[in-house]
């Protein structure tokens, strides 16, 4: 059941810049599927909530099996576009995501900090972390040669670097925009589509990731976050047949394996 958050206490948070304020009004907050914002088929939602004071934060989509399957579809149909885009086309979009969440580095730190309980200055250390592995993945990508010959005598061989497809990613809730950034950053600039499931304990970032990419216009599909409980959104996104890769932090109870 849902735990009801008196507008009072979400909103008169002191200190809390207005943008985080605006954000956290717009509870329940929805998946992020196929560039839309998704609420859970059956309605149901769960309450993060401040780990230094136990107070309700947000109210958040609980996702289950049918929901992980509509964000693995939207992944499966955006791929073939993204992966033919040219490397430096791609790589557009990833400077231009990294740019936007550095600019807005005060906003997403401070909703790091809300939800994971962290010193503020670290928790936008985490968001910068994510900045840069995204930049250095998509660089590396620019110099990583797909096609390879091999010097095999008599022979005409190579070697060739493909990605892969959706690529399913559950985080942990200790350094959850730090990791987000270490799991999507090589997989998208090697043209593979992503379905983040965050840890239950701290959403709020994955999906504020998510709507800026779709701010920047990111393509549709790229980029999909499922929110909801281990046993559920976890156990169904791991076990997606639909997924071609799968990484995953945390302990068994994150995603039943």
């Amino acid at each position: 059941m849902a735990t009801v958050i008196d507008n009072d206490v979400k909103l008169a948070r002191s200190g809390v810049l207005p943008e985080v304020q605006a954000f956290l009004a717009s509870s329940p907050l929805p998946g992020v599927i196929g560039g839309r914002d998704v609420p859970a088929l059956d309605g149901e939602t769960f309450t993060t909530l401040d780990p230094g004071t136990g107070k309700p934060i947000a109210r958040v989509a609980a996702m289950k099996a049918p929901d992980v399957d509509r964000a693995v579809k939207a992944a499966a149909e955006a791929f073939p576009r993204w992966s033919a885009l040219p490397v430096a086309e791609r790589a557009v979009w990833i400077h231009r995501l990294a740019d936007e969440i550095e600019r807005r580095k005060p906003i997403i730190g401070q909703i790091e900090a809300m939800d994971a309980g962290k010193i503020p200055a670290q928790a936008e250390g985490d968001v910068q972390n994510c900045v840069d592995t995204l930049r250095y993945f998509n660089q590396m990508a620019q110099y990583t040669q797909r096609r390879n010959a091999l010097a095999v005598s008599g022979y005409e061989a190579w070697t060739l670097r493909q990605p892969w497809g959706p690529c399913g990613f559950i985080f942990p809730w200790n350094f959850p925009v730090l990791l987000i950034g270490w799991g999507i950053s090589p997989a998208l600039a090697a043209g593979n589509t992503v379905v983040i499931k965050p840890a239950e304990d701290t959403p709020l970032s994955a999906i504020y990731v998510a709507r800026l990419a779709r701010e920047i216009g990111f393509p549709d599909g790229v980029i999909n976050v499922v929110t909801g409980m281990g046993e559920t959104a976890g156990a169904a996104l791991a076990g997606h047949p639909g997924l071609k890769r799968m990484s995953f932090t945390g302990s068994r109870a994150a995603g039943p394996l």
